[in-house]
């Protein structure tokens, strides 16, 4: 029974893996190191906008950026803030993100087929009065499998309409950046 549990979570976890490909999600983090002044501003001391993997492998450099700006600045507290986002769209990557909901959706959505092939088959196997037409389980989970193709579908129109919004608000900053000087 535990065995199932976990090859179903390993399932899942390909699975999400697959349709964040599919869906081309470039993780990256843009990580600033500040501290606050006395009117309670931000400075950064320093930023760096990698890819997420590298992040990973090379934790020990904002570790050590982090001690040697400590050093520098003995008063201060330092702060070092981590921002997770899709480099392609620009939008965030946290775990309720629209992003990962999407991809999460596209997971089971394929699960859910594949689930629905092998009923079929084992039904056409082992049963000789199956009709796909007339399954009450099958309809059912059809109706299922419909409502998360309609969910997924929602979820990247509305994916769709951030990304544009973000675009312009980009676009308008660095038309307003360009027009200062």
């Amino acid at each position: 029974m535990a065995q199932e549990r976990i090859d179903d979570w390993w399932g899942y976890a390909k699975e999400l893996a697959r349709a964040e490909r599919e869906l081309q999600i470039e993780r990256w983090v843009y990580i600033s190191i500040e501290y606050k002044d006395e009117a309670g501003n931000p400075v950064r001391l320093h930023s760096y906008d990698l890819p997420r993997d590298l992040h990973e492998r090379h934790r020990w450099v904002i570790r050590w950026r982090e001690a040697r700006l400590q050093c520098l600045y003995p008063k201060r507290q330092i702060n070092t803030y981590y921002s997770y986002y899709d480099k392609r769209t620009g939008l965030r990557t946290d775990f309720n993100s629209c992003l990962m909901k999407l991809a999460a959706a596209k997971a089971q959505i394929s699960i859910a087929r594949r689930k629905e092939t092998k009923y079929i088959e084992y039904q056409r196997r082992n049963n000789l009065f199956f009709d796909e037409e007339s399954d009450e389980e099958l309809m059912k989970f059809r109706i299922k499998l419909q409502t998360r193709q309609e969910n997924y579908t929602m979820l990247s129109e509305r994916i769709r309409n951030a990304v544009q919004a973000h675009r312009t608000v980009c676009l308008s900053e660095e038309n307003h950046i360009q027009s200062e000087t």
